[in-house]
């Protein structure tokens, strides 16, 4: 009995890389989106909701911020008006009377 080379057994490696071939874009597209997932999306996800934190402190300090603006500039206007400022020298020359009293 003699053994004739058999057709299918060179077929067999050209068959596997056709089947690769053929669901090559599959697993490429898989591939892209797990980079994507693992190393993009996550970590992008995560900081946004650090900066929404962060978003929220720096309102809240903004807002303190403009309170104190707003108080620094009244008196500043007010040490600016000759009215006050008299009224300031008055009462500081009548407080160590009444004081005394």
């Amino acid at each position: 009995m003699e053994l004739l080379p058999d057709s299918s057994h060179r077929s067999a490696p050209r068959t596997g890389l056709r089947r690769v071939a053929y669901w090559s874009p599959v697993f490429i597209c898989m591939v892209l989106f797990a980079q994507v997932s693992f190393l993009g999306l996550r970590p992008a996800l995560c900081e946004k909701k650090r900066l929404a934190a962060a978003q929220v402190a720096m309102d809240a300090r903004h807002a303190r911020d403009l309170a104190l603006y707003d108080a620094v500039a009244i008196r500043l206007r007010a040490r600016s008006d000759p009215i006050f400022l008299e009224r300031q020298r008055r009462k500081r020359l009548h407080e160590p009377l009444l004081a005394q009293e």
